[in-house]
């Protein structure tokens, strides 16, 4: 399934010499949930608002830049497999995708993890089958400095509060953001923490905000779900109320959290059907991070199987992947196929500065090729053979 559905225009453009506080005025004006960094109309990254909880300063003044972070770009038609992996593995609530080098929307883990889990692999899932978060246990009176140490601590987005014995709210960082960077009331169903969030303390008086207790800051609306509940229950329910997570309650004590990371996760780790062979020449010698490797091969095993659509036969794929003509430390990429089947040999080649666009326009030349190859009776006669 490809995640061309889901796109959307929810982000603003941002230029990274500006400030925190301007940031913030165009998130409520525009009322957009996401924030895209530009340097001379070029694409640099996310704000990563999670290192603004822990730093003490005067946001009119501390510019933007300091706290971007890189990200992967999608393509518009990138698979919603890749996509969850990706998204787990960048550690990221939303990813910019790109069309013809533009950047035309986000899309969130909410969004790919509901797409997810209607893939057949998915029918069966139950909540016990993602990895549940247990982290350390949070009281309601509990100074909200220690839950933003937790987050950090244990790498963590969501922490379940507890009063006394009883589960009382959820803590999320968005909970936290919409404190500390005062988000606008009118993109969440609560603004029980804006009033104190539009004072001017609140924007750059962090130890007052770090004393204050979690109560302030949880939403005491609470959704739980058990662990023999269907996965795909569980994520309508994520879907339904706009949650990230959901306490797993089971003969009333908490066995966890159920995020939208842990369904990333087990949605990026299916495995794509496949009749057919990729061999890949060169891969192992380019100067790519690991995870990089690993996405050309996932991106690889989805296009070749969109690609058997056109060919319904088995075939033998043989992709030679190169880098050269390096412009400091870039590097720009060739990437060939040569596709062989019963009577039919078909090759394509693509060049790009980033290897996973230039991997997915190599294998859209070759679909594009197998399509005008083939007759409709060719079609009808190898589906017969097959």
């Amino acid at each position: 399934m490809e995640i061309t559905p889901l796109i959307k225009a929810d982000f603003v453009v941002l230029d990274e010499d500006e400030t925190i506080s301007e940031m913030i005025g165009k998130l409520k004006q525009e009322e957009k949930r996401s924030g895209l960094v530009f340097r001379n109309k070029k694409y640099i990254g996310l704000l990563e608002k999670k290192r603004l909880l822990r730093l003490r300063m005067d946001s009119s003044v501390t510019k933007i830049k300091g706290y971007v972070q890189k990200t992967p770009i999608l393509s518009e038609h990138a698979d919603v497999i890749e996509t969850a992996y990706l998204m787990f593995q960048s550690d990221l609530d939303f990813l910019p995708v790109e069309r013809n080098k533009v950047i035309v929307g986000v899309l969130q883990g909410l969004d790919v993890v509901g797409l997810g889990v209607n893939l057949p692999e998915a029918q069966n899932w139950k909540v016990s089958d993602a990895k549940l978060i247990k982290p350390k246990k949070l009281f309601k009176d509990d100074p909200i400095g220690e839950a933003i140490n937790i987050m950090h601590n244990e790498r963590i987005d969501q922490i379940p509060v507890f009063d006394g014995d009883t589960l009382y709210g959820v803590l999320t960082y968005r909970d936290l953001l919409r404190k500390y960077l005062n988000w606008s009331p009118r993109r969440d169903n609560s603004a029980k923490f804006n009033v104190m969030a539009s004072s001017r303390s609140a924007e750059s008086d962090m130890p007052h905000l770090s004393s204050l207790p979690v109560r302030n800051f949880s939403s005491t609306e609470v959704v739980t779900t058990k662990l023999g509940l269907s996965l795909k229950e569980a994520v309508n329910l994520m879907q339904k109320y706009n949650f990230s997570c959901l306490p797993v309650v089971e003969g009333g004590e908490v066995k966890g959290l159920l995020t939208v990371k842990n369904v990333l996760s087990l949605v990026g780790s299916l495995k794509i059907p496949k009749n057919f062979n990729i061999q890949f020449v060169g891969l192992k010698e380019l100067k790519l991070e690991p995870y990089q490797k690993y996405n050309v091969q996932k991106i690889s095993s989805n296009e070749a199987f969109k690609l058997q659509r056109n060919i319904n036969n088995d075939f033998k794929l043989v992709m030679h992947i190169k880098e050269y003509n390096k412009e400091g430390t870039r590097c720009k990429y060739a990437v060939n196929l040569r596709i062989e089947f019963p009577g039919k040999i078909i090759t394509s080649s693509q060049n790009d500065w980033d290897i996973e666009t230039a991997v997915r326009k190599a294998f859209n030349n070759a679909k594009l090729e197998t399509a005008s190859k083939f007759t409709e009776r060719e079609r009808k006669k190898l589906k017969i053979e097959e």
